[in-house]
């Protein structure tokens, strides 16, 4: 039987997957065997053309998060999930997505492209660099700039 937390976190990666696959017009699914297949990486993908989308997802559904601490300790939820995003997206060759919530919040998602919201925070923290906004807003960007 699965634990509480792998059914969360199971059930957060099919309700994104549903999000991008609606709204990106693109046939998402979720990444066979939890991606420990060495050069498979990241939680949801294309796979009827994996170098169609140019970023690997990683998906993180806790019951909290701490942004508390993210400007001064190494180690926070929020910047390990980064570092995971980041290193999976390089098996990939792609660039990293993280999407998460916590419960009761909205889906945010966390990335390090020329995508600009109008309303985003950026961090630069212990040699990283990546931008946080709300999915929906980065979802209705991505697709203004495939657009054009």
């Amino acid at each position: 039987m699965a634990s509480k937390s792998k059914t969360k976190g199971s059930a957060f990666e099919a309700k994104i997957r549903d999000i991008l696959t609606e709204e990106l017009n693109i046939k998402f699914e979720r990444m066979p065997l939890s991606g420990s297949i060495s050069y498979l990486k990241g939680d949801l993908w294309v796979p009827s053309d994996t170098a169609s989308f140019p970023y690997t997802i990683e998906c993180k559904h806790y019951a909290e998060l701490e942004f508390n601490n993210l400007l001064t300790a190494k180690t926070t939820d929020i910047l390990e999930f980064w570092k995971q995003a980041m290193e999976e997206a390089k098996v990939m060759n792609k660039k990293p997505l993280l999407i998460f919530r916590w419960n009761r919040s909205k889906d945010f998602i966390c990335w390090d492209s020329d995508i600009e919201l109008e309303h985003q925070i950026e961090y630069k923290v212990f040699g990283y660099k990546f931008k946080m906004g709300l999915l929906s807003d980065w979802l209705d960007k991505f697709k203004l700039t495939k657009a054009s």
